[in-house]
């Protein structure tokens, strides 16, 4: 019996229901999107022969993700070295689970280079409280502290929802192999309590999701009866110290 492969870059998603956050338009044609309900993604197509194409390729480029914030969020400010060290952490951290599975993250196209390109949409914030604390220093930069920088965006704004939107593309034809779509977190309604995204959930999520991908590169590479069940792969959200 054939595994479920076609969840090529499948991402952990708990509790979500079929009510689809608004399309930012990123993505080309949403749809293209199906739902994957009972798998690990809310949404997402899978090209004809991916998985046969996949042990064609060793390397993967990253780009940055673009942000959009929600037409109605309730908050509509943010740093802008806040959400550029959000976007370089989520990147930072899909780039190491590459390198540690034995793939090349490069920054150009080439042959054996899946192109991924990324967007944080749909992005829901509510302002906290702050103190003059929340003073960010001139000349910020990103750097090995990305994390903890990144972390205390969550300190000083709740973020109630978002979605992550991505395509996986052939680097030298543009051909599109994959596109997924991710939403996490919940708008406040009348019956149900707001959920708020942390970032032990977030990084969790990012570490799953490169996780999963190294392991359908590798099952690529293997016949049908020794293909591991990537969707089997979730990271654990760290508990907040």
């Amino acid at each position: 019996m054939k595994m479920r492969m076609v969840s090529i870059f499948a991402l952990a998603v708990v509790g979500l229901g079929q009510v689809w956050a608004a399309e930012s338009g990123f993505l080309d044609d949403y749809s293209m999107l199906e739902s994957r309900s009972g798998d690990a993604i809310d949404r997402a197509y899978i090209a004809p022969n991916t998985m046969e194409l996949l042990a064609g390729y060793d390397s993967v480029m990253v780009d940055q993700p673009e942000v959009f914030l929600a037409a109605d969020t309730k908050y509509k400010g943010a740093k802008p070295d806040a959400l550029k060290s959000l976007a370089d952490t989520l990147r930072t951290t899909l780039n190491d689970k590459l390198q540690a599975g034995g793939y090349k993250s490069v920054e150009a196209a080439g042959p054996g280079v899946i192109y991924m390109r990324w967007a944080i949409t749909d992005l829901y914030l509510k302002k906290k409280k702050r103190g003059l604390l929340s003073y960010t220093p001139a000349g910020f930069v990103v750097n090995a502290a990305v994390k903890a920088a990144t972390k205390d965006l969550w300190k000083k704004i709740d973020i109630v929802e978002m979605s992550i939107e991505a395509e996986f593309i052939d680097s030298e034809s543009g051909a599109v192999l994959a596109a997924v779509m991710l939403e996490r977190g919940a708008r406040k309604t009348k019956q149900q309590k707001r959920e708020l995204v942390s970032w032990e959930e977030l990084d969790a999520t990012m570490q799953t999701f490169g996780a999963r991908l190294v392991c359908n590169l590798d099952n690529a590479r293997k016949s049908m009866t020794e293909r591991d069940d990537c969707t089997l792969i979730e990271v654990e959200v760290a508990t907040e110290s």
